[in-house]
């Protein structure tokens, strides 16, 4: 489907969510916004959708993948215990613990590749940050997650996937975003569109609204990254 589409959609499902925040269309909010890297907001949404709809299990799976993104483990596999004891489902206990533990492991890769090495030189951080880079893109690229085909509560959320080296650094960018880190998902989206020129509106839109973000949060202008995609 195209972006605009997508756009347009889920406008509706806001407007529809303005005017009844119990409907379930509020999982579908909360979705988006788990792909913007508005964990923040998204978990607002599901927790309080979650106090009128209590045994709804997809709003306790998405709410898992928004905890994970938020670094807080424990609370995420709580939510997915919660939602596979609604529909009594051990296989999808296991995608989705498995899922929430992926996203915990990207998030700490990520960490490490950040801190500085005592044994690396001072004068070469970079090497030690696209070392660590690579290091998660391998480990993304071999990660496989099987969704379960016969789950139709789940059917209807787009979430995104976890393949290869394309999702390796969308991922990244997310968390970047949850760290606050809009520079960093600036760039890492400007290398997504130079490879995937077939998606360079979709990825400049996200750099248009990351930049908005940060402007109104410090006023800064990323004025290095002017480059057209």
């Amino acid at each position: 489907m195209e972006p605009q589409l997508i756009e347009r959609q889920i406008d509706k499902f806001k407007l529809i969510y303005e005017f009844n925040n119990s409907s379930p269309l509020f999982t579908r909010i909360a979705n988006s916004l788990i792909k913007q890297g508005n964990y923040t907001e998204a978990l607002k949404i599901l927790n309080n959708g979650l106090e009128k709809n209590p045994n709804y299990p997809t709003a306790h799976f998405i709410l898992a993948i928004a905890l994970a993104y938020s670094g807080k483990e424990n609370e995420a596999i709580e939510e997915v215990r919660k939602g596979s004891e609604l529909i009594r489902s051990d296989s999808t206990l296991d995608i989705y613990l498995n899922r929430v533990k992926e996203i915990i492991n990207e998030r700490n890769l990520l960490k490490e590749s950040r801190r500085p090495s005592l044994l690396e030189k001072p004068e070469k951080p970079k090497d030690n940050f696209e070392d660590g880079l690579e290091n998660l893109a391998l480990k993304l690229t071999n990660a496989k997650i099987i969704y379960n085909p016969e789950d139709k509560e789940l059917s209807g959320i787009e979430i995104s996937e976890f393949q290869g080296s394309k999702i390796a650094s969308e991922t990244l960018a997310k968390i970047y975003i949850a760290q606050g880190d809009f520079k960093e998902a600036i760039t890492v989206y400007h290398e997504l569109a130079k490879k995937n020129p077939d998606r360079a509106d979709e990825f400049a839109q996200k750099i248009s609204e990351l930049q908005k973000i940060s402007d109104d949060e410090s006023g800064i202008q990323f004025n290095e990254i002017d480059e057209k995609i």
